[in-house]
């Protein structure tokens, strides 16, 4: 039985972990053995073990207490902590998922010790080599052997760096957002829901002070509520800028903050605003998956067809936040383009992964 040690380490990743196990079971016949490992790059209960409760992940077999707080410093840990797993387990190959220093963990301990890696979202580009996400992307897909990307774009971008071994399957991320609000009932409200966790956003006090202004402002004129599931590293900065009063402050502008939710009640909140506002990659395509328009606070982002076609609007500064969320809210999105695919992204992977490796 072929054996995949699939690398998990921050909250996308478990999501996207949950389309590729559901098509593992589906597909028995292909025999598949899926071991899990957890780097441990996100330590919050709220950020990662309601994730397994809940999407009906298998635990992880191994994982990881990072001892270092220093970004360079986990990289070593991890890497070093993943090679030892390798050499243990013995995988036919290591799948990594997207962007993050978990992914290019993986990759590397996997391409140093000659095991196949797979990339699933390869080919992603913001061209924003300020982003760590990206630098961590361009080095995942130069060491990957299959390389799985989820968009036209992305197959452009790999061809264009001379890099072979691409395949197109759509996006496992839309998957799992049809899969978890079929059959949701909603209607949607004049609301608007509020994720920043991005270091570009809520390191600088000065910078997110004038974020939440910003916002804030806009939802106060137009007499809408904004619901704000509070990262831990935003809740840090929140802290800092406003005290302990923080959460109180928020609400007389009409941001409603909350703790972090788990994935299904995130998506309910999309399905039912009649707008997002966010610097998150994932929740810009959830929202779309969601027929919910967005606002991004970037200045760019990987997933482009969003904003060619209108599903997204980028805002790179807090004074143009009221002129953006004016044109998206309420907009109407009609998934029918199958910008990310038909739903079955998984499967087909599953099948370009035993084709591949047979």
């Amino acid at each position: 039985m072929p054996t995949l040690l699939t690398i998990l380490g921050a909250r996308p990743q478990f999501i996207k972990a949950a389309a590729l196990t559901r098509a593992i079971e589906r597909r028995v016949d292909l025999q598949w053995e899926q071991i899990i490992l957890h780097t441990g790059q996100h330590y919050d209960s709220q950020l990662s073990e309601i994730f397994f409760e809940e999407l009906n992940i298998p635990r992880p077999e191994f994982q990881f207490t990072l001892k270092s707080g220093e970004r360079t410093a986990r990289m070593i840990e991890m890497t070093t902590g993943i090679s030892e797993v390798i050499a243990k387990v013995k995988p036919d190959a290591v799948l990594v998922y997207g962007d993050t220093d978990s992914t290019l963990a993986g990759a590397q301990a996997a391409s140093e010790l000659g095991v196949q890696v797979i990339h699933v979202e390869a080919g992603l580009r913001s061209f924003d080599m300020e982003m760590p996400e990206e630098i961590n992307r361009i080095a995942t897909d130069k060491i990957s052997s299959i390389l799985i990307a989820p968009t036209v774009t992305a197959i452009k971008n790999l061809t264009n760096e001379g890099i072979d071994g691409s395949h197109l399957t759509g996006d496992i991320m839309h998957d799992n957002a049809l899969h978890f609000t079929k059959g949701l009932a909603v209607s949607k409200a004049q609301s608007v829901l509020l994720t920043m966790h991005r270091p570009s956003n809520v390191d600088s006090t000065e910078r997110l002070k004038s974020w939440i202004d910003s916002i804030g402002g806009w939802c106060c004129s137009k007499n809408i509520k904004a619901t704000f599931p509070v990262h831990p590293r935003t809740k840090k900065s929140l802290e800092k800028l406003y005290g302990t009063l923080w959460s109180d402050t928020l609400r007389e502008k009409n941001i409603h903050t909350i703790d972090p939710v788990g994935y299904i009640e995130l998506l309910r909140f999309i399905k039912i605003s009649s707008l997002v506002i966010t610097d998150s990659g994932g929740i810009q395509k959830e929202a779309y998956s969601c027929e919910t328009p967005s606002v991004v606070i970037r200045r760019n982002t990987e997933w482009v067809e969003l904003v060619h076609a209108g599903h997204t609007v980028l805002c790179p500064e807090p004074a143009q936040l009221s002129e953006t969320a004016d044109s998206q809210n309420g907009r109407d999105i009609d998934v029918s383009d199958l910008l990310y695919g038909d739903g079955n992204a998984a499967e087909d992977i599953l099948e370009i992964i035993s084709n591949e490796l047979s």
